[in-house]
């Protein structure tokens, strides 16, 4: 019975936050609601050295003409959303940058003109994130980066098991590899090194789990990211099984997918690990050493999604780009933000409470405002601390270690449905 009311709990702030996501054909952002003061850009670089077949974002194969091009395009999106928003009376502090991909780093000798772009149009004096694979991370390319501003770098590792990485991500890298490239990035002084990692792999026990985050911890890495396999309709991987074909490196990835005992077990080690290792949680997938000194940009309530297939945040509304390089230049050409769809953010008081969550935590003050808008919301907080999901603790209401092993499971079918969505709403064209 009590295993039925956590659940139930737990599906219904999924659910709740991922029927919220309703995409609509259009660019039409409305005026901006008052002032905004501060934004983050989410740029999205839209070009893959390789194709992962579980990428939930994968980008276009690399094209030296189009690169320029499309900086071009890029250049004239920051100028057309600094127009909108010059339209209620001010252009709001850029305050984070994060280049996203694709591979960001086949743009590393642009990053200087792209960051010249970004202080023409909005005054920026905050930080600049880089995603990056391993496997480009030369010293030429680091120390391009540190010179043109660059002091975060979040690097996909995935797994430092060899057998994994060839058997199961069909990936070229060794641990002695990613571990060397890994101490090479400490050395250059970020002033923010995150890794990611993946668990419920097939044939990844907990030990193999363990030993990755113990690796990742013993480099000294700040901020350890850690994801589920997700299993989406459109990626090569998802293709594969729902056809019964591909390769076997992609059908041994599967194996359990839909095991979520297990995947309850791997995240519960995460958790564990992370906390023996003095990580501490700053969302449900990601531990750090220094929470304060990282952001994602879906953190922001405003947040520009830039470049093609770019996803954002603006006057309250989810914005998608263009699906495709091609079609994002034409409409720039056209004097248009390459919006291809927005959805209506509904903050409801459940959701809200939902979106707090996810870092583990709400405040008292935060919770007594919600209560403002709906008084039962209270009713499920009290329900959440009778079935021991969450207890205060000083002025905070905190989700225990049961109820961190639900969200995770809640949040990965909020991002499944989400990511669904987007992608069924740029392939309609």
């Amino acid at each position: 019975m009590e295993e039925r009311i956590l659940r139930w709990v737990a599906d219904r702030l999924a659910n709740r936050v991922a029927s919220s996501v309703k995409f609509t054909r259009g660019a039409d952002l409305g005026t901006p609601s008052g002032k905004v003061e501060h934004a983050a850009l989410n740029l999205r670089v839209p070009f893959c050295r390789a194709r992962c077949p579980f990428c939930a974002f994968p980008g276009e194969v690399y094209n030296e003409q189009y690169k320029k091009i499309y900086i071009d395009g890029l250049r004239d999106e920051l100028r057309l959303y600094s127009k909108y928003f010059e339209g209620n009376g001010n252009t709001p502090t850029v305050d984070r940058v994060y280049l996203s991909g694709g591979t960001p780093t086949l743009l590393y000798k642009e990053f200087g003109m792209i960051r010249g772009y970004i202080n023409e149009y909005f005054p920026f004096n905050g930080k600049i994130a880089l995603e990056a694979s391993p496997s480009d991370l030369s010293d030429e390319v680091l120390k391009s980066i540190v010179e043109n501003g660059i002091t975060q770098v979040s690097v996909g590792i995935q797994t430092f098991n060899d057998a994994l990485l060839s058997r199961s991500l069909g990936r070229k890298g060794r641990r002695e590899e990613l571990t060397a490239v890994l101490k090479k990035v400490m050395d250059y002084s970020f002033d923010y090194v995150n890794i990611d990692l993946m668990f419920a792999l097939s044939n990844q026990t907990k030990e193999m789990l363990i030993s990755d985050l113990e690796t990742a911890a013993q480099i000294g890495v700040h901020g350890i990211s850690t994801y589920p396999l997700m299993i989406l309709p459109y990626t090569t991987l998802g293709k594969s099984c729902s056809t019964g074909r591909g390769s076997k490196p992609m059908k041994e990835i599967v194996l359990d997918s839909t095991d979520e005992a297990r995947e309850t077990e791997l995240y519960l080690a995460i958790v564990d690990t992370m906390e023996r290792a003095s990580y501490k949680l700053r969302a449900i997938w990601s531990f750090s050493l220094k929470p304060e000194a990282y952001e994602g940009p879906y953190e922001h309530d405003c947040f520009i999604g830039l470049g093609p297939r770019a996803w954002g945040m603006t006057n309250n509304r989810f914005t998608l780009n263009s699906p495709s390089t091609e079609d994002y230049l034409a409409t720039i050409n056209e004097g248009k933000l390459p919006v291809h769809a927005t959805s209506q953010v509904k903050n409801s008081p459940v959701v809200k409470l939902a979106r707090n969550l996810y870092h583990g935590k709400v405040d008292r003050t935060t919770l007594k405002d919600l209560e403002k808008e709906d008084f039962k919301l209270m009713g499920l907080v009290s329900l959440l601390r009778l079935v021991g999901l969450a207890s205060w603790e000083g002025d905070h209401l905190r989700l225990t270690r049961k109820a961190l092993a639900y969200g995770s499971l809640a949040t990965k079918k909020i991002a499944v449905a989400t990511l669904t969505k987007m992608d069924e709403v740029l392939r309609a064209g």
